[in-house]
């Protein structure tokens, strides 16, 4: 009898238990597709700090340079694959004005896990697998690199924030630079007494005087040759070429002596078209007064001067999509958690779409936002930055950032029905330039600006080198009737 009773009552509690239990709000368990957005933040920060870890350090090894190239790419492409999922998620749950559990608001990436399950999003289910697929067999191979990473001497101290990196050291040209240090540091052969050139070719403003800039000041560089010259095509002298490279020219770095064998760097900036016979005078003369182990670097917006190299022309191209978003969001949003601000966030996300990959539009952009980090502000900032690009579509039949790579008119600011003020070109100085004009973007912001005719503004002062100011000239234009 007391076994029939215990049964019994074992029996009884564990249907109470489980009518409890059906009652109760049921309790989210981890699914795979859950697990997977945890794997990739957490996967995303280990390479993270392999990154910054391999970025302060002189890597003489292409491979690894390549190796590390490879897990930056994909550094990139899995955290905007990770804030696209985030901000889609917020997007659906605003657009459906879901209610919210205790049990799922605990987690940053619960709108994300049910965004999973829409049968409408299962695209980027397959790309957060990919990237997952990707970075896992990436860091497989990564053992070793970590282990040899220590073998190289530091770069510079490592920043407090990634903010701080990215706003005082250039981004995303790492293989690049390592590329044409070991052009420079290349032996040539003294009996052929040939003068290396390696041509640098890209569009305006995708940022080849930054990256020659942080080349002629790295320490390398500086010890290997006894002067480093940065000449533009005006200051070339046609009627006495041996001069160009003994007396013109800005002088970037100055060795303690100097001989008719010293080696020296000489960069020559082209801002139009170079025939071709014009140049082969240019190197002949080089050729013979230059000393051993001398080397040019020439940088134009023609693919021309590709033809001018003695080793393959390095083309810059802007950053991709995933590279861009990764830059502008850091700038935009600084030591600032992007994750708690998902509204912002996807604010940002189609600014940077919409931005061409620019450089001094990023800069510009989040400077600006930086300083009202509200949503209404923001979106009011998105829907003016729109309206300039389709006010530019409809008047000049481009976006204007191509506009201004092109050097044409473009259309910044309407000041009423019939009177606009247009950028009519766009120029380039140095930062201590005394041309720099004193009237800049934030006046035309602020409604401050009154003037009329043509003027310069300055539009954005750069902070890393070679700390060139970007200035365009403007002028006031009424619609043709």
């Amino acid at each position: 009898m007391a076994a029939f009773l215990n049964a019994l009552m074992s029996d009884v509690a564990n249907r109470i238990v489980a009518f409890l239990m059906d009652k109760l709000p049921k309790v989210s368990r981890p699914t795979t597709e859950g697990t997977r957005l945890h794997d990739l933040q957490r996967l995303l920060l280990r390479v993270g700090v392999i990154v910054e870890e391999a970025e302060g350090r002189y890597i003489t090894n292409s491979l690894m340079a390549y190796q590390l190239n490879m897990l930056r790419k994909e550094m990139y492409r899995g955290y905007l694959t990770l804030d696209n999922l985030r901000i889609h998620a917020n997007e659906e749950l605003k657009a459906k004005d879901h209610d919210v559990s205790n049990s799922f608001s605990l987690s940053k990436f619960n709108a994300a896990k049910r965004l999973f399950y829409s049968d409408g999003n299962k695209h980027m289910e397959k790309d957060i697998h990919q990237v997952l697929d990707n970075l896992n067999n990436i860091m497989v191979d990564m053992s070793e690199f970590v282990t040899t990473l220590s073998n190289y001497p530091p770069l510079y101290r490592q920043p407090y924030s990634m903010h701080f990196y990215v706003g005082k050291c250039m981004f995303g040209r790492q293989m690049e630079v390592d590329r044409v240090i070991g052009f420079l540091m290349q032996t040539e052969n003294p009996i052929m007494k040939n003068v290396g050139v390696l041509p640098i070719v890209g569009p305006a403003f995708v940022g080849k005087s930054t990256l020659v800039a942080h080349i002629y000041n790295d320490e390398r560089v500086c010890n290997h040759f006894s002067r480093i010259v940065v000449l533009t095509g005006d200051e070339i002298n046609y009627e006495n070429l041996q001069a160009t490279f003994k007396d013109s020219g800005l002088t970037m770095h100055q060795g303690n002596a100097l001989g008719h064998n010293d080696r020296l760097l000489t960069i020559v900036e082209f801002s139009e078209d170079v025939d071709e016979v014009v140049w082969n005078m240019l190197y002949s003369s080089a050729s013979s007064c230059l000393g051993t182990g001398s080397k040019i670097i020439v940088t134009s917006r023609s693919d021309r001067i590709i033809n001018f190299g003695t080793t393959q022309a390095l083309v810059l191209n802007f950053l991709p999509l995933e590279a861009y978003w990764y830059f502008f969001k850091i700038l935009t949003f600084g030591s600032v958690d992007s994750n708690d601000h998902p509204e912002l966030e996807s604010i940002a996300m189609n600014m940077a779409r919409e931005m061409n990959g620019s450089f001094v539009a990023a800069n510009i952009s989040s400077g600006f936002l930086r300083n009202n980090l509200t949503v209404e502000y923001w979106t009011m900032q998105l829907t003016v930055f729109r309206a300039y690009i389709q006010r530019n579509i409809a008047l000049f039949g481009e976006h204007p950032y191509a506009l201004l790579r092109k050097n044409k008119h473009t259309c910044c600011s309407i000041y009423s029905n019939d009177r606009f003020l247009v950028y009519s070109q766009h120029l380039t100085c140095l930062a201590n330039d005394n041309n720099v004009p004193a009237i800049t973007v934030d006046d035309l912001r602020s409604g401050s600006l009154k003037c009329e005719g043509e003027f310069d503004m300055l539009l954005w002062k750069s902070h890393i080198l070679p700390f060139k100011s970007y200035v365009v000239r403007c002028m006031t234009q009424r619609k043709v009737q």
